[in-house]
């Protein structure tokens, strides 16, 4: 199994039972195990819309709670992206102005304490990233604390495993290639 492949397995789950899901920035990885009632995607790009997804915009992240309105969305699913926002934490408020309370949000995000990035660092390579257009990593505790920060309660991390010439291992979160982070909102 390839690391995205389990990356939105794992992400899917913790969506499970939410009926209505704002996929975010999906149209280069869209999931195909969103199962839920009405799964809406919104991405800077306009995109076919996949069998599952019920419809696709295009429009920017930080322009949330618009085009949908306040509460509107019982989760959010945001897949590699929060490493290439200038604000995440503008990010993160949207997010929370977005869901009903007690929805969820669901993203995952390169970790830096990976081995792969902790060999990079040693070496100061400047060649090899994630991405180019990655901006920041976010190690995993300063992650729940801006999530904290943002407003989100009972926050979770979970490991994306590690990919390797054998296939997706499995690997413990502080370590993890990718963290997949679920917080709520609260119920009011």
């Amino acid at each position: 199994m390839h690391v995205q492949d389990y990356r939105m397995r794992k992400m899917a789950s913790l969506c499970k039972d939410r009926a209505r899901v704002l996929d975010l920035g999906w149209a280069q990885y869209p999931s195909v195990y969103l199962r839920n009632a009405e799964v809406i995607g919104l991405d800077l790009i306009l995109a076919p819309a996949p069998p599952n997804y019920t419809k696709t915009f295009a429009g920017d992240v930080m322009d949330l709670p618009q085009p949908f309105g306040a509460e509107s969305f019982d989760a959010i699913h945001a897949g590699e992206l929060l490493e290439h926002l200038e604000h995440p934490m503008g990010f993160l408020r949207n997010c929370l102005a977005t869901l009903r309370p007690g929805g969820i949000l669901v993203l995952s995000t390169p970790n830096p304490n990976s081995p792969w990035e902790r060999l990079l660092t040693l070496t100061l390579s400047r060649k090899h990233f994630y991405a180019q257009d990655h901006l920041c990593l976010y190690p995993q505790r300063w992650l729940i604390r801006m999530m904290e920060r943002a407003g989100f309660v009972n926050i979770k991390l979970y490991s994306g495993g590690i990919q390797s010439p054998f296939g997706l291992v499995p690997f413990p979160r502080p370590w993890c290639y990718q963290t997949i982070a679920a917080a709520f909102k609260k119920e009011q």
